[in-house]
């Protein structure tokens, strides 16, 4: 049997084709294990950005009364059907010859004073009430709202999201007595009345 003999380019052409294929291969894995600048970029872009904070309820926070001043005292006391006589009768608003119950607690000062949040909350409704004078409602969550009567200066708006202590308004006046600074606080959970002086110490978890 006759030995082809392969002429003189054949070895020297697969010499090159092995060595472009050698060279892809390499710059092929070379590429794939590049890193992209423009994908780091886009991670550290992912990580600077911070995911927005929806203020709610902490159940953490403690509830805090609806004014700063240290010189606030209660006029007149939550009515409380379980109370003793003595305590009812700290408890009604004499108004127009009539005794009525008090249907939250309504501070007084010798100056005016600042009244704020007790939790966080929105502006749910503003009034000016004939006889309570300037009425501001928040809403804290679905089951609980604040109430504030016989407002002064009011610094809300309707619809204006509250963080706790901000300041809602100043003390103001009421055609219920003759004095200049006064604020009326009610609560009402799930539609119920609570006394404010008991408010202020539950825990903000069994509220929501």
């Amino acid at each position: 049997m006759k030995h082809r003999k392969l002429k003189g380019y054949v070895l020297p052409t697969l010499y090159v084709i092995v060595l472009i294929v050698i060279f892809g291969a390499v710059s092929l894995v070379s590429s794939l294990m590049q890193v992209n600048p423009n994908y780091l970029y886009s991670v550290d872009v992912l990580k600077d950005v911070s995911t927005p904070v929806i203020e709610t309820v902490d159940d953490a926070t403690k509830i805090v009364r609806p004014y700063t001043s240290a010189n606030v005292h209660i006029e007149t006391y939550f009515y409380d059907v379980d109370a003793s006589a003595e305590d009812q009768q700290k408890s009604l608003i004499y108004f127009e010859n009539t005794y009525m119950k008090n249907t939250g607690v309504l501070y007084q000062a010798d100056e005016t004073f600042d009244c704020v949040a007790v939790l966080n909350g929105t502006v749910l409704n503003i009034k000016k009430d004939d006889i309570l004078g300037n009425v501001v409602e928040i809403e804290h969550n679905a089951n609980l709202r604040t109430i504030y009567y016989s407002l002064g200066e009011v610094q809300v708006q309707v619809g204006e999201v509250l963080n706790q202590g901000d300041l809602i308004g100043t003390s103001g006046e009421n055609n219920i007595n003759n004095q200049q600074s006064n604020l009326l606080f009610e609560v009402y959970y799930n539609g119920t009345l609570l006394n404010p002086e008991e408010f202020y110490q539950m825990d903000v978890a069994t509220l929501n």
